[in-house]
């Protein structure tokens, strides 16, 4: 997952912004519902907003998760679908850094089908960044709090591999895509939707050491990174750490969940008229193109 953060060997295009830039349109004393409000017009959009920056620098993570939940009421409201969720800090992205599993949502109209030929500007700055992540599917509900390994572990029902396209809304008060996890935990993690595989693998068939997923750009492979640098070499333990956190939310996984952990490489941009490709060593290929 990009915490609106691209490493030194990507760029986001900077284009003119203004149009699409809603900073503006959130007071500095706003309300939660008004903040939710805000956030939602992003996502319809696709806009850019620096007001969060602004005006809430020093967020705490818990009023982050407390507008989160807020904007995913909103959106079930208004008849969105939640299927799952979405996760990031669960590699370690620098030495001395360590893991800080975090979480956003997803609805079933951010589901892609593989194959699709999408619209740039669906995107904040037509730009959407290429994630490679193991994704998870639930068989049965898991409230908890406080579950164990063996119980995750009893209730998954396949495991594969997923792609997450992010859009960064969220920028910082200078208008740089470095907002910061806990501003990015409000928005959702900058989700902007996700490519599920056409097959499921049992768990207990899975070697997550050997799993490699790889990007690839117009021919160009772009990015590689392993599943096995994924929590310290146990990417389960991230959906351990979601279902033991969504309850201090009023949330639980349920069956039917499906849950990506986050991007096991250094997810790179993609731009109009890019075909992209997603490959997994085992779980198959995934693509898109961008038009």
């Amino acid at each position: 997952m990009v915490f609106f953060s691209i490493g030194s060997n990507q760029s986001v295009t900077q284009a003119d912004e203004t149009e699409n830039d809603i900073t503006e349109q959130l007071a500095a004393d706003a309300s939660l519902d008004a903040i939710a409000d805000h956030l939602l017009l992003a996502r319809k959009n696709a806009s850019v907003t620096r007001a969060l920056a602004i005006h809430f620098p020093n967020i705490k993570r818990a009023r982050a998760y407390e507008i989160q939940m807020a904007l995913l009421a909103k959106m079930e409201a208004q008849g969105e679908r939640l299927v799952g969720w979405k996760m990031g800090g669960t590699k370690i992205a620098e030495p001395g850094t360590g893991l800080d599993p975090v979480f956003g949502f997803m609805l079933a109209s951010d589901e892609i089908k593989s194959g699709s030929k999408l619209k740039s500007n669906r995107f904040a700055t037509a730009t959407p960044i290429v994630e490679a992540e193991v994704c998870f599917w639930l068989k049965r509900d898991l409230p908890g709090p406080k579950i164990s390994r063996e119980q995750l572990a009893s209730v998954i029902g396949g495991v594969g591999g997923a792609s997450e396209l992010i859009s960064v809304r969220l920028r910082d008060a200078q208008g740089g895509i470095k907002a910061g996890v806990d501003l990015g935990i409000a928005d959702g993690l900058s989700h902007g939707g996700f490519i599920l595989p056409a097959k499921q693998f049992p768990l207990d068939e899975v070697d997550f050491t050997t799993e490699v997923g790889r990007v690839i750009i117009n021919g160009e492979e772009r990015a590689k990174g392993e599943a096995k640098l994924m929590m310290n070499g146990k990417p389960l333990d991230a959906v351990l750490a979601l279902a033991n956190e969504l309850p201090k939310h009023g949330r639980h996984l349920r069956a039917g969940n499906i849950v990506i952990i986050g991007s096991m490489l250094e997810s790179p941009p993609a731009t109009t008229g890019d075909q992209v490709e997603i490959k997994f060593s085992s779980f198959g290929t995934l693509e898109f193109s961008l038009d």
